[in-house]
């Protein structure tokens, strides 16, 4: 449990070149997927080339958090924009190993190998 002056997941948004990204660090739950939904949706709101969810920092990723990735995954591609998952911990990558979730996402290690995926697309940004 934790203190209620602390918050159990902390959201920023930064941009690059290439795109907006969306870094979340804690526990990725129940009582925190809407933190991490509404950075993305806020930050998505702003129409950008391309959106990264970056998860390096989440040290727990239940299965709310992977609902805000399946979410985000059907509206970037509704959107035809591209979007990449950074993740390299055990919390979130077994978790999406385990729901098949990683072969849907465009997963990488690093933010910059998620800007280099980006720019290798058609017509990628920066």
């Amino acid at each position: 449990m934790t203190d209620d002056r602390t918050p159990a997941l902390t959201v920023r948004v930064r941009s690059v070149p290439e795109a907006v990204v969306v870094v979340a660090a804690g526990d990725l739950d129940l009582g925190t997927a809407a933190e991490l939904r509404t950075g993305a949706r806020d930050a998505l709101a702003g129409a950008p080339d391309a959106l990264i969810v970056d998860l390096g920092a989440v040290t727990f990723c239940g299965s709310a958090g992977l609902q805000v990735l399946a979410e985000l995954l059907d509206e970037t591609e509704a959107a035809d924009l591209p979007f990449a998952v950074v993740a390299d911990g055990r919390p979130v990558v077994r978790s999406l190993q385990v729901t098949r979730m990683d072969g849907a996402l465009a997963l990488h290690p690093t933010v910059e190998g998620a800007r280099a995926w980006i720019r290798q697309r058609p017509g990628g940004g920066g």
